[in-house]
């Protein structure tokens, strides 16, 4: 089995797409690989054990000749199988059996991932929505406001200036009745004139 048959297992027997068993098998590699590097061992339960091992410089033989060669150090990984995985080949224990899951939960989990993947891209595009929102626009220019046209205020003539209007008018009156009673001088004339006419026709 190479690692693409790992993964397409995987991806049957869980409710993780391809891609998603490919990302899960290469993280398990590289937890693996990084806590063997840094000479930590790495203990799988029911699987094994990875031992880091290391090996000084020394000296060999070339095979086909038989001269001298200098081996740098160097370090490897040595892998102890476990107790339950040594039971297992030598058929002392059953190998528990993974189901494959029915095709309507891996439709339901692909359905749900759709619209995961939907909602996350459709986030981004809110975010800038909103943002172009919160964007102030350029002020415009302000035009100096026209001054509205005064308002013609109609004054409501009040108590004292309704008393006031009538007095004037009776005064205004009573001066024209003085002036047509006072007589000129030549109504005056006239008057005694005929006064003299009237005794002088009166006398026999």
């Amino acid at each position: 089995m190479n690692k693409s048959e790992l993964i397409d297992v995987v991806s049957k027997t869980t409710l993780l797409t391809k891609r998603e068993a490919d990302e899960a098998v290469n993280a398990l590699i590289h937890a693996v690989a990084s806590e063997v590097k840094a000479g930590r061992r790495v203990v799988v339960a029911g699987f094994g054990s990875f031992n880091p091992t290391h090996r000084g410089a020394r000296m060999g033989r070339n095979p086909q000749t038989g001269a001298p060669v200098a081996i740098a150090a160097s370090r490897g990984v040595r892998f102890a199988a476990s107790a339950m995985l040594k039971d297992i080949l030598n058929e002392k224990v059953r190998l528990p059996e993974l189901k494959p899951l029915a095709p309507a939960a891996k439709a339901a989990k692909a359905g749900k991932s759709t619209r995961a993947t939907s909602k996350a891209k459709k986030a981004p595009r809110k975010a800038a929505k909103k943002a172009r929102k919160r964007i102030p626009a350029k002020k415009a220019v302000k035009k100096p406001a026209k001054r509205p046209a005064k308002k013609i205020v109609r004054r409501v003539p009040t108590k004292k200036a309704a008393k006031r209007a009538p007095a004037r008018k009776a005064a205004k009156r009573s001066a024209r009745k003085a002036v047509k009673r006072v007589p000129t001088r030549a109504s005056s004339k006239r008057s005694a004139a005929r006064k003299a006419v009237k005794r002088s026709a009166r006398r026999p």
